[in-house]
């Protein structure tokens, strides 16, 4: 086995280490940690440890400071180990000297060292702190909107993106009142309607099917503020999906409308429409509520879509009373001095009451 003295080390380093091994060799080394005691070990143990007479003080708290220094000190390969006979010398360690006690003290308190490196100072991470002051404020509830926005307004200053914001807040939000509060807040520093649709309200309501009556309040209140993205793309979405739990409450679509005017509703229509390449059953209940609230505000665009997809599918829902009533909404929506000739020719294919429902219709209608 070769000893410590077989080894050299970088020319840089190498006096420094000189130094620190000629105190720990030396009898003036109290032993009083178990560092001082390795390194003791260390100066003891090696036949050819080659000690660089230095002129700096004995005193222990020298020892500790040369030490916290020569952790850095990396030892070169043994192929260079023939260089170091060229070196003076002032000293050799001889093993007889080596204190039994210094090499029990070393062996047991070595393990108890997790490392001789320094330990690195934590460096605080500013948008954490910054992310933790807005979550704790939004969860606390009782918070100043203008100290929230301020604290906001800030991050996003800092941080340029708001998605990574949101990211980091909106999954350590507990309630709905805390969501709708970071939605405001977001909307009052002008975040893009994009970015508060996308990654605020089409997650909240992924999330939260069970219960949306936060997620319905939330929307209603602050859909002025994005109401034509909203109708074109957020909406939308959530209307196209056969299993979406707002197709199956479409009652809560009124109540989240409720602040727009007709014009909305019927860019929400025409948007609709879009997606409709035929019509099926669940689409059925969602156009009625659709048609209803256009009223007469159809364009003849949008009237001769509508009129063209019900057409089209008169012959599939003949008998279906869902269906009828659909069409009575579309007669009421329509300027029927245009389409009186179409909508007669659907009449013609319906069955049982909704046929003569139709007719009635168009007959009353001037």
């Amino acid at each position: 086995m070769e000893t410590w003295g077989n080894w050299t080390f970088s020319k840089e380093n190498e006096d420094l280490l000189a130094g620190v091994l000629n105190k720990f060799g030396s009898e003036q080394c109290s032993l009083d940690t178990p560092k001082k005691v390795f390194l003791s070990s260390l100066a003891a143990s090696s036949k050819t440890v080659r000690v660089e007479i230095s002129s700096s003080s004995s005193d222990d708290s020298d020892i500790d400071g040369d030490f916290n220094s020569v952790q850095t000190c990396f030892p070169k390969s043994n192929a260079d180990a023939s260089n170091v006979e060229s070196k003076p010398t002032a000293a050799v360690v001889d093993d007889s000297e080596l204190q039994p006690a210094c090499i029990g003290a070393a062996l047991g308190n070595f393990n108890d060292e997790s490392s001789f490196l320094p330990s690195q100072p934590q460096v605080e991470n500013p948008h954490e702190n910054a992310i933790k002051q807005i979550v704790e404020m939004l969860n606390a509830g009782d918070y100043d909107a203008g100290e929230l926005f301020s604290a906001l307004q800030t991050e996003r200053n800092n941080r340029k993106d708001v998605s990574e914001i949101i990211g980091d807040v909106w999954p350590e939000i507990v309630t709905d009142r805390a969501r709708h509060g970071f939605c405001e807040a977001l909307v009052q520093t002008d975040v893009r309607p994009q970015i508060i649709c996308e990654d605020i309200y089409l997650p909240w309501f992924k999330t939260r099917e069970s219960n949306l009556t936060g997620f319905v309040e939330s929307l209603s209140k602050l859909i002025v503020h994005f109401s034509e993205y909203a109708c074109k793309s957020l909406l939308v979405k959530l209307l196209i999906d056969k299993e979406s739990i707002l197709v199956k409450h479409l009652n809560w679509l009124v109540d989240i409308m409720q602040s727009l005017d007709q014009q909305h509703w019927c860019i929400l229509l025409n948007e609709y429409l879009n997606h409709c390449d035929g019509l099926d059953q669940y689409q059925i209940p969602v156009l009625l509520h659709l048609v209803n609230n256009c009223q007469k505000s159809l364009n003849n665009d949008d009237a001769e879509r509508l009129v063209g997809l019900c057409r089209n599918s008169a012959h599939e829902h003949s008998a279906n009373r869902d269906f009828g009533l659909l069409l009575m909404s579309v007669i009421g929506a329509i300027d029927l001095s245009k389409f009186r000739s179409e909508m007669t020719t659907i009449c013609g294919q319906l069955k049982g009451v909704s046929k003569f429902m139709i007719m009635k219709a168009l007959k009353d209608t001037k």
